[in-house]
């Protein structure tokens, strides 16, 4: 009982320092063990006095959890709550805070009562890498004695290996996914002094929070590229699972990437498994390359979801009501269950990170009513989803109807960029320099050419020898501006580092050449140069020679030609003699167009062009032809249902039927105009008709008109005469 009334008073301070401390805020809560001190020793004081022990088989349909909580505060209040409905099942780490003062000092008199909770509830002292970190600046000390030391403070504390307890290295930073340094040597090195502590003590396998990164990051190409780099150092995970029981990454979501209106329930969990279990999923689909992760991260990796309630940031996004959140926390345990069982795993493995924040500035007590029942959802989905539900593996942790897991939020979209996790994206050589127009002979700017992995840059982890090549015959390769150039250009891009290899370009065809990047196993790179005419050396005009009509119009292109005979359209100065014989649409440009007058002959149009040796010119005979005649070959005629038929035939020289002509005639009756018609030429014929009166008929074409020809002017001779009719 003196223990339980020292507790009791102990949390009673800290809850009045935290009144104390001034009125509510957005701010997180202080680092306590409880923020409702007496409920939460009220229901310490029940587990702990219980009689009964509690079995360590459980039946084989309740699925077995290793559960990790990171609690920046609070941490009591969330171990007697998962106690109060635990999973038969189920073992319990929960992470204790060090000294706030001193964050290398694990916090005392705080491990012994999260054992009291049963055989299934353990301590873990958080290690805090950055405190340890400038423990080791300040001291000389190395990172092994780091972990060393770390795990005598533990034993200080009340920390017991022996007894189940264990260490959670928290913060594992982006710097060792990087490879940044020697962030990976350090951190081995202090996990493993936190391993086999020296031979002080017996060895411990501990957890590894390990930084993560948001949900809704926009892009995430680096990310992933570094990941499949770091998936790539066996020898770091082979480390890994020799001191390590828990690898757990740190996947704070956002509630605004899950609370989708619309999208049914299978669809949010494995949206929320896309991201929650992303370095697995990636892990798994390297194959090889990847093998010694897989198979360290298949056994021991583990998620340390979002319960993190309510914070806008560091801890992702759950700015939403309580009972939003709730449902967002059971949607979390029942997609970490189902992937658990689809992935073939014997032991589930995952927990979350608890850190309250009265972001809405709550009434003290309203804010821990709320926190409560948080606490309470998750303790609640993580012991029903421990049942076995072969049809949907966890999905007893939404409750009846799913009710648990549902929860509308206005604005939300989904965060699909982490599907991309599900496949490993391969090396890639790629051209990284912009590409160029270079002149023919002419030596271009450096070509690029690096490794990349999901479009960014990326370090191989072995050498890669890379053969360069062109589409073009004669293109040439060269790893500098002096040569010498060769068809084929091998470089290697070494292992481990950042590369770029730079090469030079060189081809007397002009055209559009593709480079090509390859190397055994790597995705092949390739990239367009255009190679442009170089200074031309002689000049024509296209076509040299051409007849026209009068009226009619021809394009003219000015062609250079350089030394190595490559023809380029060239811009000229352009002028036409005698001007009388047509215009010129430009005067200067590539192509100009010569419209014919109406006065036939040859015009001289001639294209100049200045170059640094001097000017050159070439010219184009236009002939301005006279049009080819066309005539009316005959008039004839017919009577039929009382109406004359007129038929007037046009051909051109050769005696062809000329379609389309435009005619116009005056028809006579007994001298007299009798009718004008006009019409067009079908099969050759212009056809009218009028009543065919009593007379004598004579027709005269007034106008011939056809496309580029010109009329005669000639009638043909014709006459026609109606007779009246004879009486019976």
């Amino acid at each position: 009982m003196l223990r339980r009334r020292l507790l009791l008073v102990a949390l009673a301070c800290a809850a009045l320092a935290a009144a104390l401390a001034g009125p509510v805020s957005a701010a997180p809560s202080p680092s306590v063990p409880s923020l409702d001190p007496q409920a939460t020793q009220a229901m310490w004081e029940r587990l702990t006095s219980k009689r009964e022990i509690r079995p360590l088989s459980v039946d084989a349909d309740c699925r077995p959890l290793r559960a990790t909580f990171y609690a920046a505060t609070d941490w009591l209040r969330l171990a007697t709550t998962l106690a109060a409905k635990a999973s038969p099942c189920a073992q319990y780490y929960v992470s204790v805070p060090p000294v706030v003062a001193d964050k290398t000092k694990p916090r005392p008199d705080q491990a012994q009562r999260i054992r009291a909770l049963g055989p299934t509830f353990h301590a873990l002292a958080e290690i805090h890498y950055t405190a340890w970190q400038k423990w080791v600046a300040s001291t000389g000390s190395t990172w092994y004695q780091a972990g060393v030391e770390a795990r005598r403070r533990m034993a200080a504390a009340g920390y017991d290996v022996a007894a189940g307890d264990t260490w959670a290295l928290n913060e594992v930073s982006s710097a060792v996914r990087r490879g940044d340094g020697n962030g990976r040597a350090n951190v081995r090195e202090l996990l493993r002094g936190l391993y086999d502590a020296a031979g002080e003590g017996p060895t411990a396998r501990g957890v590894v929070f390990v930084v993560g990164i948001g949900q809704r990051v926009p892009e995430l190409g680096t990310y992933k590229a570094r990941v499949q780099e770091w998936f790539q150092d066996a020898q770091f995970w082979i480390d890994m699972n020799v001191y390590v029981s828990d690898w757990s990454q740190e996947a704070y979501g956002d509630v605004r990437s899950y609370a989708v209106p619309g999208v049914p329930l299978a669809g949010r969990r494995d949206g929320l498994v896309e991201y929650l279990r992303h370095m697995d999923l990636l892990a798994a689909a390297g194959g090889a390359v990847s093998g010694t992760a897989n198979a360290f991260l298949g056994n021991a990796g583990s998620t340390l979801a979002n319960a993190a309630w309510q914070w806008e940031s560091a801890f992702g996004w759950t700015a939403v009501d309580d009972v939003l959140m709730q449902q967002y926390v059971s949607a979390q345990v029942y997609a970490l269950r189902n992937h658990g069982v689809r992935a073939g795993r014997a032991t589930d493995r995952f927990g979350f990170a608890w850190a309250p924040k009265n972001l809405d500035a709550l009434a003290p007590s309203d804010f821990t009513q709320r926190t409560a029942a948080v606490l309470d959802r998750i303790a609640t989905a993580i012991r029903d989803s421990a049942a076995d539900s072969p049809a949907d593996p966890g999905v007893a942790a939404c409750g009846a109807s799913g009710v648990w897991c549902a929860g509308d939020l206005g604005g939300a979209t989904p965060s699909v960029g982490w599907r991309g996790f599900r496949a490993w994206s391969p090396t890639t050589l790629a051209f990284v320099s912009a590409p160029q127009t270079i002149a023919a002979g002419a030596i271009s700017k450096p070509v690029s050419i690096q490794v990349q992995v999901a479009t960014v840059a990326a370090r191989p982890a072995a050498a890669v020898p890379v053969t360069i090549t062109s589409s073009s015959a004669t293109g040439l390769f060269a790893t500098s501006p002096e040569g010498p150039f060769a068809p084929t250009l091998a470089v290697q891009l070494p292992a481990g580092v950042f590369a770029t290899a730079q090469v030079y370009y060189q081809d007397p065809t002009a055209g559009t050449a593709t480079l090509t990047a390859t190397a055994a196993g790597v995705v092949s790179g390739t990239q367009q140069i255009t190679v442009g005419g170089a200074a031309p050396v002689s000049l024509r005009v296209e076509p040299a020679t051409v007849s026209v009509l009068p009226g009619g119009a021809v394009a003219l292109t000015a062609v250079g030609v350089d030394a190595f005979g490559n023809a380029t359209p060239t811009a000229a100065l352009w002028t036409v003699s005698p001007p009388t014989l047509g215009a010129l649409t430009a005067a200067m440009g590539t192509t100009t167009t010569f419209t014919a007058g109406t006065e036939p002959g040859v015009a001289r149009v001639t294209a100049s062009v200045t170059t640094p040796t001097g000017t050159l010119s070439a010219t184009s005979n236009v002939t301005v032809t006279s049009p080819p005649p066309v005539r009316v070959a005959a008039v004839r005629y017919g009577v039929a249902q009382k109406r004359l038929h007129v038929y007037v035939t046009v051909v051109d020289g050769r005696g062809r039927r000329v379609r389309d002509a435009s005619v116009t005639v005056a028809l006579y009756r007994n001298g007299k105009v009798y009718a004008r018609a006009a019409g067009r030429t079908t099969t050759g014929s212009m056809t009218f008709s009028r009543p065919a009166s009593v007379g004598a008929y004579r027709t005269k074409v007034t106008r011939v008109a056809a496309s580029n020809r010109v009329w005669d002017r000639v009638t043909p001779p014709n006459a026609f005469t109606k007779k009246p009719r004879r009486a019976p």
